[in-house]
């Protein structure tokens, strides 16, 4: 890279401006970060940044044996969850030089799979995986073949077996159940996209049903509605068998994500209910359209949650935690934000 005077800026000027040798910054770029202190690994990226150093990446790779490439596939690229999901990677990621290549699975195991198989042929150094949950095997047979792979927001089926960077969800999910009764709601239902085998919306509803058993009146149940949100009606159908089941009661509704969230708010204003009058309604995914709608929602760590799969394979990457050791599982905390939608 030129700096103003049409000069490329060198490691060598990087590691005198910082103070360092030039062996640490070049250890730096190769994320052997052991040795380094993270004051000094900031004042690097600091510099770095500020005279606009970008590495040699063809000498890097041949000296690395590495294609600093990392594969990532993501569940849904439609969902503004997922574009926060990628921001945080990419941040982490461009940060220590690496370049990602992304793939849109549409929730299908099929297109995750073969987008997967291609970055392995283009000899990506690590993946992130927002998993489907229909490939489990598949992706423990890549990590063990020596591929490391990080997931993102969710985890594997069969248990603990690789790197997973997730959003705590029992303590949340916890809050928001004890609100509602707080509020004087004396149903409560749980409206989900189907599940498949996707973790996440497993979890939402295994941790509401428990919260319901812990809370909620030894003569009430939760009620559990699934539908298909890409099916016309389903979302009113459900909304209307809840309310029949139980004429006369405060009625309110979790729901699993921002998506079913953002299908309820516009189903109930068809069917000309008010959220926080006719039915208390709280969702997970904070995001834009629930502030300017008032609804009351669990704002997950999305973009940290990016980042922190990101670093987590940087480190596998870089040796910094070997093969070796057993797969990690970093755990962000969730916030309830409270609004007029639970009353």
């Amino acid at each position: 890279m030129e700096n103003g005077n049409g000069k490329k800026v060198t490691i060598d000027q990087v590691a005198a401006a910082c103070g360092v040798s030039k062996t640490t910054v070049s250890r730096y770029l190769n994320h052997h970060y052991e040795n380094i202190s993270e004051e000094t690994r900031g004042r690097i990226e600091r510099v770095i940044a500020e005279l606009g150093f970008r590495p040699n990446r063809t000498a890097q790779r041949l000296k690395a044996s590495r294609s600093l490439l990392i594969g990532c596939c993501i569940g849904d690229l439609n969902s503004p969850f997922s574009g926060l999901l990628l921001r945080g990677i990419t941040r982490v990621c461009e940060a220590a030089n690496y370049q990602v290549l992304f793939a849109d699975s549409g929730e299908d195991p099929r297109k995750e799979r073969h987008a997967i198989q291609g970055f392995l042929e283009n000899a990506v150094d690590g993946l992130i995986v927002n998993t489907t949950g229909e490939n489990d095997a598949y992706l423990l047979e890549v990590a063990a073949q020596g591929v490391p792979v990080t997931l993102a927001d969710r985890s594997l089926l069969c248990g603990q077996g690789l790197d997973e960077a997730i959003n705590d969800y029992e303590r949340c999910t916890y809050e928001a159940v004890r609100l509602l009764f707080s509020r004087g709601y004396t149903r409560l239902a749980f409206f989900t996209e189907l599940p498949r085998n996707v973790t996440p919306r497993i979890q939402r509803r295994e941790g509401f049903l428990r919260a319901i058993r812990l809370l909620a009146p030894a003569d009430t149940d939760g009620s559990v509605y699934e539908f298909d949100r890409y099916v016309p009606g389903a979302c009113r159908e459900c909304l209307e068998r809840f309310q029949a089941a139980f004429p006369g009661e405060r009625l309110a509704i979790l729901a699993v994500n921002g998506a079913t969230g953002r299908q309820l708010v516009m189903t109930m204003k068809e069917m000309g209910l008010t959220a926080g009058e006719d039915l208390g309604l709280c969702t997970f995914d904070d995001w834009d359209i629930f502030s300017l709608a008032d609804v009351t929602a669990i704002r997950l760590q999305t973009e940290e949650v990016g980042a922190a799969a990101a670093q987590m394979l940087l480190e596998r990457i870089s040796g910094s935690v070997p093969a070796t050791q057993p797969g990690r599982s970093r755990q962000l905390a969730s916030e309830l934000v409270v609004r007029k939608s639970t009353g």
